[in-house]
């Protein structure tokens, strides 16, 4: 693993070993990449890169315009070495270097437990790692999708919100000093720019750790509103008990019953069943 820079953009190096000869991992890393968001420049090494999604102050390394190659070498027959080559614009913490690497980890998890499935539009094969379908464009209906996924939203994000944090805190320790510093010269100017420092500044502080705590309660709870909705749906789909089920046969002495009260209702006399058995 090494780190460093390069043509303005800062680089994080690191190697993976994955499963399989080089041929059959470079076809399925191709296909999971442009998954990623990643557009495939050549495969021969790979490079790929991404462009940025986001502004640099929202957006996560994740979403930062990168660069990434991947050099593959067969180190015995049934497994290869994968250097991953990061080039991004910034890398301001450690979380970030590791939200890289558990991207890379996410990538050969679906690369490696990818399987071929049939497109229920068109009937092509694709790989279940992909979202759609290469030849019409359907959705791809996939399988249960890895936990390093998760991993990897969960790296990138509390790595963003670290930052915000710490900026929050800068600000505020900022603010508190030079405000501080001002109102101290006790002139009418100084006094005044005092004041006016310190409350932008503490505004300024508090609007990073607003998106921090944003950010991680999204990063918590991603699908409250999904979790809301399921019971309704599980309602709606389910079918009412006994619905279907005819009502229960009554027994002869409660059809009888049922005659006699009828009869008396609408004041019809009433025939009893007689016994014909002979009397001994």
């Amino acid at each position: 693993m090494s780190t460093g820079s390069f043509g303005g953009y800062e680089e994080h190096r690191f190697g993976r070993v994955i499963p399989g000869d080089v041929e059959s991992v470079r076809r399925k890393l191709c296909e999971v990449l442009e998954d990623f968001n990643y557009i495939v420049l050549s495969d021969t090494p790979i490079q790929v890169k991404r462009n940025r999604t986001k502004s640099l102050l929202s957006a996560t390394v994740l979403e930062y315009h990168s660069r990434l190659t991947i050099g593959l070498k067969q180190i015995s027959e049934a497994s290869t070495l994968a250097t991953f080559d990061y080039s991004v614009p910034y890398l301001f913490t450690k979380g970030d270097r590791q939200a890289l690497e558990r991207e890379a980890e996410a990538l050969i998890a679906l690369a490696t437990s990818m399987s071929q499935v049939n497109c229920s539009g068109c009937g092509a094969q694709s790989a279940d790692a992909v979202r759609f379908c290469r030849t019409c464009g359907a959705p791809v209906a996939r399988n249960k999708l890895p936990a390093e996924l998760e991993v990897m939203r969960l790296t990138a994000d509390a790595s963003a919100a670290h930052q915000e944090i710490a900026i929050g805190a800068v600000v505020t320790l900022l603010a508190l000093v030079i405000g501080i510093g001002l109102l101290l010269a006790n002139t009418p100017i100084s006094t005044k720019a005092g004041w006016i420092f310190f409350f932008l500044g503490e505004l300024v502080a508090a609007l990073f750790l607003y998106a921090a705590i944003a950010r991680l309660r999204g990063t918590l709870n991603p699908a409250a509103g999904l979790q809301e909705e399921q019971p309704d749906e599980m309602t709606r789909s389910r079918p009412t008990q006994g619905r279907s089920l005819p009502p229960p046969l009554a027994s002869i002495t409660e059809r009888t019953t049922g005659l006699m009260d009828d009869a008396q209702k609408t004041g019809l006399p009433v025939d009893l069943p007689r016994d014909t058995d002979p009397i001994h």
